[in-house]
């Protein structure tokens, strides 16, 4: 196993068990390790690093793509889209 950063260090906290739910449950989600998460969101709200680029943007078309109007306009591009000399 890789040595740890020695800008890091390891903090020990308690939570209560819906808490550790919910953080397991977004780990799944992100197919991130809890730590990774947990380390993004107390990072994120003590304004300290900003949140991963790819994940917002995963996040966002997540939240989108449930909507009728991206059906839409997904729809809209695929009809009027210029395709002549694409393969």
């Amino acid at each position: 196993m890789p040595r740890p950063d020695a800008s890091t260090e390891v903090i020990t906290i308690r939570v209560s068990r819906e808490v550790s739910r919910r953080l397991a449950q977004e780990a799944r989600r992100q197919r991130r390790p809890r730590s990774a998460v947990a380390r993004a969101i107390l990072a994120e709200g003590l304004g300290g690093e900003p949140q991963d680029p790819l994940a917002e943007a995963r996040r966002q078309s997540l939240l989108v793509r449930r909507r009728a109007s991206e059906s839409d306009v997904i729809r809209f591009i695929a009809d009027f889209a210029d395709l002549k000399g694409w393969e």
